[in-house]
């Protein structure tokens, strides 16, 4: 295989972990990690003191580390780093990630030690992730660089790519609770050579990834990001939550990663050039990660929504059309379908208001197949107290509010759909679960509304490619 060759990143034949650790510490919970998940066989623990660490034999030296080994994992003292590049050079690895920190992201002592390394690994035609990261995730066959709790090794379409490594890993920590689920993370550190675009490339390719979410502090080449994002874009949305809008935060991502973050300006443009979408907050990565890691892309910019509160649908409307959606009116034969059914106080029309009515169950189906309909957005804001009383008497919720996962398999495969529930965050997961994964369930109308809003704005990209 190949050093220009990444699947040794993600699916590696065998694994070098130098600088092993009996201490607590970063990294010691690693090998026990991959012993859990299958990778104990695979593992070769390296550290000058030798003995066991967790059961596993530990090599004095990566030179007597046996067949087959083609990924190193780096997580000595940053001053032992070089020599440990020499060790691996020696011994024919071609991949490696240096989790160590102390390089770049802290002083010019730092900087000289990176540029050091980073002259050895091009010498020594090393493909190198890091340093100051943790590395890489893959779900599919639970190989990770670092340890993580068992949810988060929950196979998915979503696939991240973060500068840092913290962020990278603390977002696989809870985005499992929103329905997430991940293929393949990648932590990149100070990029003294894989960057953003290697990866992109990679992902571009991988068919257990739909979406790509990235986390972004500054570009290592502006000209090539540009060329990559509007390749990929073509074939996969990728969205960007991009740092350093302000000098202040210019100045927190040279301390983090050692990354120029350049000028704003600049990004907004490359974005809004290759079809790209940028998050503005990292709740609305997560918003938007929901929407197209479960929902079609629209055909058309006309969304429909069902409410219970009237409030609600204005907030959802301000947001939707704000963003590029329309509220067009309900066409005749819906309009016909719904009064019939409906009490005479209910004003039929979009945003459709059912007030106290409880008629979910019923309209909201009608309303999101109406051929002049090309998205739904279902509002549920009703007083919890009553949500328990109704459940007291053994009605189920899908009942009352209707069964997302059937109404989703009744429509055409253009049509996103997606659920906001306003109130008690108890009520809120447990129309979750009776969503499923296949709908996405909110907590506001506005997140909601900038999610569509957001399918819609990358599928007129599509449309123009």
């Amino acid at each position: 295989m190949s050093a220009d060759d990444f699947r040794s990143f993600f699916n590696p034949k065998g694994i070098v972990i130098a600088g092993a650790r009996r201490s607590m510490g970063f990294g010691s919970g690693l090998p026990p990690f991959l012993k859990e998940y299958g990778w104990g066989d695979r593992t070769f623990l390296v550290n000058p003191s030798g003995g066991k660490i967790n059961g596993m034999k530990v090599y004095k030296k990566i030179a007597d580390v046996p067949d087959p080994v083609d990924l190193a994992i780096v997580i000595v003292p940053a001053n032992a780093v070089p020599a440990t590049l020499e060790e691996i050079g020696a011994r024919g690895i071609k991949h490696v990630i240096i989790e160590s920190a102390g390089f770049a992201e802290t002083d010019e002592k730092g900087i000289a030690l990176q540029e050091n390394i980073m002259t050895i690994a091009k010498r020594l035609g090393l493909r190198v992730i890091g340093p100051n990261c943790v590395g890489v995730i893959n779900t599919n066959n639970k190989f990770a660089s670092v340890e993580l709790i068992e949810e988060s090794l929950t196979p998915g379409p979503l696939s991240i790519i973060a500068q840092s490594g913290v962020f990278g890993n603390i977002l696989l920590d809870f985005i499992y609770q929103h329905r997430i689920y991940v293929s393949k993370a990648i932590t990149l550190g100070n990029r003294i050579d894989v960057n953003e675009c290697d990866m992109l490339d990679y992902l571009h390719d991988d068919p257990t990834t739909k979406v790509i979410g990235m986390y972004l502090e500054g570009a290592a080449d502006g000209r090539r990001l540009y060329e990559t994002l509007r390749r990929v874009t073509k074939k996969k949305p990728v969205i960007i939550l991009k740092s350093g809008r302000t000098q202040e935060g210019k100045q927190a991502t040279a301390s983090h990663t050692g990354s120029l973050s350049g000028e704003d300006e600049i990004y907004n443009g490359i974005f809004a050039q290759t079809g790209t979408l940028r998050a503005e907050s990292l709740p609305h990565l997560i918003e938007l990660v929901k929407a197209f890691t479960t929902q079609p892309l629209p055909k058309g910019n006309r969304l429909g929504i069902v409410t219970s509160s009237g409030s609600m649908g204005a907030l959802a409307t301000d947001i939707a059309v704000s963003n590029g959606l329309v509220i067009k009116p309900l066409s005749p034969s819906t309009v016909k379908q719904v009064r019939a059914i409906s009490p005479e106080w209910m004003n039929v029309k979009n945003p459709l208001d059912l007030g106290p009515s409880g008629l979910f169950n019923k309209l909201t189906p009608m309303v999101i197949n109406d051929p002049l309909v090309d998205m739904l957005l279902l509002i549920i804001a009703v007083p919890y107290s009553f949500i328990k009383a109704v459940k007291q008497t053994g009605v189920k919720l899908a009942d009352v509010f209707g069964n997302p996962e059937a109404i989703r398999a009744q429509l055409p495969e253009s049509k996103p759909f997606v659920i906001t529930v306003v109130g008690n965050a108890d009520f809120a997961s447990e129309i979750s679960g009776v969503a499923g994964d296949s709908i996405p369930v909110f907590t506001s109308p506005e997140a909601a509304a900038r999610a569509l809003a957001g399918l819609w704005k990358y599928s007129m990209t599509r449309l123009k490619s």
